[in-house]
């Protein structure tokens, strides 16, 4: 069944238009199904996001027939937030006074492209330990497709929130707030900021799908990834991702920003710095996939000064690993592997492999070296246990002391103060178990519970939890193991409460929140924003 790879090739690819948002239900629902058999095609849920068009053709590749009345519920819904001409008389909007033009504000669709203009929102309150919790965005995008090549979506975010405990804590430690970039704090807590995203997306060819702009992305099968999560906040890249019969391949080239907290506007702009990453995805039957991947992170200085942006990185097909070596440089090179299989179509399991830097010759001089830096993931997901449409999770990820650091602080893993892989940073071991539940069509009830356990650093040793400190201080070369250093613990306990209207692209939600002994709860409503999930 190698051929329907090929088959859906084109159709796919060729036509283009803006990606789903990163925290969309479609994701999962599309694994679900594809692990339980329903897709007759493979689902690269390997990397995220996908391409509306992508997921509508992954759509009419589901066998209806064979889902259960609940997930044809949910199939529903997702065709109305996918499909921009729907028949009228089956999805006529339930608001057409508010709403003419259904989904969109405004729409206009031609034989040589199409333009969708809506709105953004989000709104809601609560409490916590801490008092009053809220936010107010408010936004607008446009969407638009220029024949069957071109793809252009850009939209603008305008905020006022006062965030969970925890989210708050975390900007008083690291001053940047998670997901976000020039933040104006006001009263207690209180936070101010404004978000912008725009790309274009084009496909000269059905192999090839090129995106460029500011965006983000998340490359991995678990809650969590080890090489590129969706924590940080957008940054501008190039994307490259090509696909032929069972494999396919990604480039991504970046700019990111070395924060500078509490910089003076006399500094100038935030300084810059590079992240290139390329993966190989091989899938020899549907439901199994073997990948590598290989990144450099560099910084365009030098002790010797400015040395700009390294062409050599900018090959879409080659060993970085080797470049950086040939080059002399101080950059800060990854590679890794990860793997997922379905079983007995009710089953999916899946790793993640990110190796920072590995010398086996240490191993012949002692146990523990500091350098020996890595870090690994295993996953479980079950599917429709005991009930229909009950869902299980487990995942175990546990980070080496000092990985993603590097002896030049500007070469760490991260992106504008925030990490690019685990959000807690290194020398942790993290368990995640999640349940998700569709009693009635239309509503979803989640739990999680999130344990991590972590060494930090002491106030005059580096034990290898910050990454934001040069690994030139690291406390040994021998003797190192995981956890070291003074041992801390975070237990997080999630449940959340949606509901999403068949014919409306509106969510209603409740969400309540424990962590060590603090708690909090909130509802509220959004507009065509999806889930931002939350990771600590």
């Amino acid at each position: 069944m190698r051929w329907p790879f090929c088959l859906l090739l084109s159709g796919i690819i060729w036509a283009q238009d803006a990606d789903m948002f990163l925290g969309s239900e479609v994701y999962g629902l599309f694994e679900r199904w594809d692990v339980r058999g329903k897709v007759d095609t493979f689902v690269p849920i390997e990397t995220r996001p996908w391409g509306r068009e992508e997921a509508y053709l992954l759509l009419l590749r589901t066998d209806t027939l064979r889902l259960h009345r609940l997930d044809r519920a949910r199939y529903e819904r997702i065709l109305f937030l996918l499909s921009d001409s729907l028949p009228p008389r089956r999805w006529a909007n339930t608001l057409p006074w508010l709403l003419p033009a259904g989904r969109d504000i405004f729409k206009a669709q031609t034989p040589w492209g199409a333009l969708y203009i809506g709105a953004l929102l989000h709104v809601g309150a609560g409490r916590d330990t801490t008092g009053l919790i809220y936010q107010n965005t408010r936004g607008v995008y446009i969407r638009a497709k220029l024949g069957r090549k071109v793809g252009l979506y850009a939209d603008f975010l305008e905020t006022q929130a006062r965030p969970p405990f925890f989210i708050s804590q975390r900007y008083q430690t690291y001053q940047t707030l998670w997901g976000e970039t020039f933040v104006k704090p006001f009263g207690t807590n209180g936070f101010d900021y404004a978000n912008t995203r725009g790309y274009l997306t084009y496909s000269p060819h059905p192999a090839l799908r090129i995106k460029f702009g500011r965006d983000k992305g998340f490359w991995g099968m678990g809650f969590q990834s080890l090489v590129l999560n969706d924590y940080p906040p957008e940054y501008l890249y190039l994307h490259l991702r090509g696909r032929l019969g069972p494999w396919e391949y990604h480039s991504l080239f970046a700019q990111l920003i070395d924060f500078i907290p509490n910089k003076p506007d006399a500094w100038g702009d935030q300084p810059r710095k590079y992240l290139t990453l390329h993966q190989l995805i091989w899938r020899p039957a549907r439901g199994i996939s073997l990948g590598i991947f290989e990144g450099v992170m560099y910084n365009p200085w030098t002790p010797r000064g400015h040395r700009g942006v390294e062409l050599s990185y900018f090959i879409p097909i080659i060993f970085y690993r080797t470049v950086e070596q040939m080059l002399g440089s101080p950059d800060n090179a990854m590679l890794g592997a990860f793997a997922r299989a379905n079983l007995l179509r009710r089953f999916q399991i899946y790793g993640q492999l990110a190796i920072d830097d590995y010398n086996f010759g240490k191993r012949r001089e002692g146990r523990g070296w500091w350098g020996n830096k890595y870090a690994w993931q295993l996953g479980l997901k079950a599917f429709d246990i005991g009930l229909p449409t009950l869902d299980l999770q487990v995942e175990l990820n546990a980070v080496r002391p000092y990985a993603y650091s590097h002896s030049i602080i500007s070469a760490a893993w991260v992106h504008h103060g925030q990490f690019l892989a685990h959000p807690y940073g290194a020398n942790l071991r993290d368990l995640t178990i999640l349940l998700r539940y569709q009693p009635i069509p239309g509503l979803t009830l989640e739990g999680r519970l999130s344990e991590i356990h972590q060494g930090l650093n002491s106030s005059t040793t580096n034990w290898g939890s910050d990454i934001f400190i040069s690994d030139v201080t690291h406390a040994r070369d021998f003797g190192n193991r995981l956890l070291q250093g003074e041992p801390i613990k975070y237990r997080f306990i999630h449940g959340r409460l949606v509901y999403q209207m068949q014919r409306l692209p509106v969510y209603a939600e409740v969400e309540g929140f424990w962590r060590n002994g603090s708690w909090g709860w909130w509802s509220g409503l959004r507009w065509m924003i999806p889930h931002k999930v939350l990771r600590f």
